[in-house]
């Protein structure tokens, strides 16, 4: 399977002008996706599956929101094409663990989102204990946005790959995603995923053709000491900051191993998340 993992509609305005200039027809700002749109886009890149986060940003001190409810009528429609990301606030204690625990049990969501810098909380901060422990207790992995916040986005970097140390080591039953391969310290969050087994890397956001030596050398264990790169890294978009088609072709053209490219473009992503 080819998997575009880690990403979501986003119906902010930065986003909302990314998807109107890539996609045009199915995308309403005011109502997100249409899911038959949504599909008819796999269709056309030939992916089997999409995973959506129910977003959550601070912006300004404003924050938008995408309920868990509204990424469940696209579970629900297509559920053999679709799974869901339930993204979380980190500051609201007990709301956002039962928000976790409605969304995982309740609608069958298949991991945990936080984008941390919009919330100038460091990752390895003892308030994000209780999430990561819900996240263990549940089975299912807490994905986040590492390394540098978006440009200019008047966010605090509080997820360099480094902060995971503490957590990977203080939860070893809990699955730690690194979202956007950690970017610019792409060398530290393949260290992490090195040093634990319970550490794991999205690729998304930044084009395949930009992906650091570091990182194209963990996925095909040039390192002496790198016995399991091949199976930590998972593909995906960021959509709609990637196109599914290009970057899809992009993760082609660096000429991985048959087993390897696999591996990358879905078979990873069906045993981490138990799609």
């Amino acid at each position: 399977m080819n998997f575009r993992i880690g990403g979501g509609w986003d119906d902010s305005a930065f986003g909302g002008i990314f998807i109107k200039q890539r996609l045009g027809e199915g995308w309403d700002p005011e109502k997100g996706w249409d899911p038959d749109a949504l599909i008819q886009h796999l269709d056309d890149a030939g992916i089997d599956m999409i995973g959506l986060i129910s977003n959550v940003w601070n912006v300004g001190g404003q924050e938008l929101f995408v309920h868990a409810d509204e990424v469940k009528v696209f579970i629900d429609k297509f559920p053999d094409r679709v799974f869901g990301w339930v993204g979380i606030n980190p500051l609201q204690g007990m709301e956002t663990l039962r928000y976790i625990e409605y969304a995982v049990r309740d609608l069958g969501f298949k991991g945990v989102h936080c984008y941390p810098h919009w919330f100038g909380l460091p990752v390895n901060d003892r308030r994000y204990y209780p999430i990561y422990a819900k996240c263990a207790e549940l089975g299912v992995p807490f994905a986040m946005q590492v390394g540098s916040p978006s440009v200019r986005a008047h966010a605090k970097m509080v997820a360099r790959p480094t902060l995971l140390d503490d957590i990977a080591y203080d939860f070893p039953e809990l699955k730690l995603v690194g979202l956007h391969v950690g970017t610019p310290f792409a060398n530290e969050m393949c260290m992490l995923a090195r040093n634990y087994e319970n550490v794991f890397i999205i690729a998304d956001a930044y084009p395949p053709v930009e992906w650091e030596r570091d990182l194209l050398d963990y996925i095909n264990q040039k390192e002496w000491n790198n016995v399991d790169g091949s199976d930590k890294v998972m593909w995906g978009t960021d959509h709609p900051v990637q196109a599914f088609r290009p970057t899809l072709q992009q993760v082609r053209d660096h000429g991985f191993r048959p087993d390897i490219e696999a591996k990358l473009l879905g078979d990873n992503a069906v045993r981490i998340l138990n799609l």
